[in-house]
């Protein structure tokens, strides 16, 4: 009977404080929740500009219906959008992840506190911000081709393995970035270079292929490829790989929920 209470009281506290999150990373805005819309549609533009005009950059594919040339500049922009908000989404977790503890060692001394759910009130923060996107990305998409694909319903199965991998390497990045303070330091420019080593800026198809196999190792590739396939080429995500990579997310949670476990205790005499 305790247990069920510890759990829902944690629940609730969750609820609580990412809501409570969301709302303090746009309050004293003179636009408010607003920027939440405004922000991704801003880097829609200037992304879609820089690799379209500057860089020309061409992704080899249309989603016109005889799926043949290149895609024009608004399509580019519908396939560019979709790999950055997944990125983005990466980037705030891991980032944010790395100084949750810190921020918040007024908690750390009490143990009622479950500390567990302050990495994943950074994570349901970041969430809200994908979901926003996703939701522009998918009405750029109604915009520019009049049409949705009925494998859009797919959208939160391609996404679920990456919200599931997310939350382990919140936990672990959480614990760690208690003990190695540096760590923040290093994940900065290593997200960044996740941008370039990836299809998210171009197709995968202009990597050699050798190379090719490689980009997997990127956490976002696989969601990424996923979303696109389902929201914007209108056909079935690669399950094979999908499954693989739900996998190795699942793995990735349950380590990073046990490691942080094992550093819990020591939070306080750190901090």
């Amino acid at each position: 009977m305790n247990f069920v209470r510890a759990r829902t009281g944690s629940f609730g506290i969750l609820v609580q404080m990412g809501r409570r999150s969301i709302l303090q990373r746009y309050r004293g805005s003179l636009l408010g929740l607003a920027w939440a819309f405004l922000t991704p549609m801003f880097m829609l533009i200037v992304y879609t500009f820089i690799f379209t005009r500057v860089f020309a950059v061409r992704w080899g594919q249309s989603v016109s219906a005889d799926g043949i040339g290149d895609l024009g500049t608004f399509e580019f922009a519908v396939v560019l959008f979709a790999g950055l908000s997944l990125h983005a989404f990466f980037s705030e977790v891991v980032l944010s992840a790395t100084g949750v503890i810190q921020a918040h060692t007024n908690f750390v001394k009490k143990v009622i506190f479950p500390l567990r759910i302050l990495p994943i009130v950074e994570l349901i923060s970041a969430a809200f911000q994908l979901a926003v996107s996703l939701l522009i990305l998918v009405i750029f998409q109604l915009i520019v081709t009049q049409s949705l694909p009925l494998t859009a319903v797919l959208l939160p199965v391609t996404l679920l393995p990456l919200i599931i991998m997310m939350a382990g390497l919140s936990w672990l990045l959480a614990g760690l970035g208690v003990y190695l303070r540096d760590i923040s330091q290093v994940l900065a420019p290593l997200v960044t270079a996740l941008l370039f080593l990836g299809p998210i800026l171009y197709p995968s198809s202009s990597f050699s292929p050798e190379v090719r196999p490689w980009l997997a190792l990127n956490p976002v590739t696989i969601p990424v490829e996923a979303l696109r396939d389902v929201v914007i080429w209108g056909v079935m995500p690669d399950w094979s790989a999908l499954a693989i990579y739900s996998v190795v997310a699942s793995i990735v949670c349950l380590l990073g929920w046990k490691l942080f476990s094992l550093m819990r205790p020591g939070f306080a005499d750190v901090l």
